[in-house]
């Protein structure tokens, strides 16, 4: 299986670079259409004051941002014509909405999506960053691409995290058509206090095995986490192993109309320094 459509919602200019430098590969080696999406930010309604009985709408925030989407259609433009892609750009605008309805629209029909990793301190990041959402509601494969690190896509080391449960095998066979050829992959299982091991001698062995049908190297591993914090001791593995990408499911919960990320999906989101693809 190839992945004959990329998606990479490119929101900001100063990290955009850093997501081509991911998409582009994986678009090179499946010789993939490469779609490039930008949002306008949604407009900011105050609410009305009592005495007044009216509302303000705001939208300096959107004027100044088609500055930005100006730049970063022409590094996409140019990126792809420099490495032969077949591309396509496509603007969005989240109005009165939110940014992450408007990617979804778009990721649904993708084969990868490829996303920043939030940045807190992004101006606009309030207004168009919504990983938590596109990953658990787009019902794709996302490449969550970390602010700061080295990308070495597509990977020749892999860890997958594994916990026999139905995201986490999602995501597993989801990343096979993304793994470099004979790519050395670990799966791990993450052995807490709460959690102990309770299948097989190895945890995750057969997910091992089955892998390897693939042509790909691979072993199981047990690693351990006694202060309950999974998201830490699977970046740990991943840097002690040289992993160039972590697989794991993306695991939520629904409240009312959302669904939200669990802690230990969030943290890694939020703590990468390496590219992450999860699947929900």
């Amino acid at each position: 299986m190839t992945c004959k459509t990329i998606l990479v919602y490119l929101n900001d200019p100063k990290r955009a670079a850093r997501l081509l430098e991911a998409a582009v590969p994986y678009a090179k080696s499946h010789g993939a259409h490469l779609v490039g999406l930008a949002v306008m930010p949604p407009y900011v309604v105050i609410p009305a004051y009592e005495a007044a009985g009216v509302s303000a709408t705001v939208d300096e925030h959107r004027v100044a941002y088609l500055a930005d989407i100006v730049k970063i259609k022409a590094l996409f433009t140019e990126t792809g014509r420099k490495q032969g892609l077949s591309t396509e750009w496509r603007e969005a605008d989240a109005g009165f909405g939110t940014a992450a309805v408007q990617v979804l629209e778009h990721a649904r029909s993708a084969d990868l999506v490829v996303i920043a990793q939030h940045d807190p301190d992004w101006s606009y990041s309030s207004f168009l960053e919504a990983a938590d959402r596109i990953v658990i509601e787009s019902g794709r494969p996302v490449l969550i691409v970390p602010n700061a690190g080295a990308i070495a896509l597509p990977p020749k080391r892999v860890v997958i995290a594994w916990n026999g449960r139905r995201e986490a095998a999602r995501a597993a066979f989801d990343a096979l058509p993304l793994l470099a050829p004979k790519a050395d992959v670990t799966v791990v299982w993450v052995d807490t206090a709460a959690d102990r091991v309770a299948s097989g001698d190895i945890a995750g062995a057969d997910l091992a095995t089955t892998l390897a049908r693939h042509g790909l190297t691979c072993d199981a591993a047990t690693i351990h986490a006694p202060n309950g914090d999974a998201a830490a001791a699977i970046l740990h593995e991943a840097g002690a192993r040289g992993a160039d990408l972590v697989v794991m499911g993306a695991y939520g919960h629904s409240r009312v109309r959302e669904f939200i990320l669990g802690g230990a999906s969030r943290d890694i989101l939020s703590r990468a320094d390496r590219p992450i693809l999860m699947s929900h």
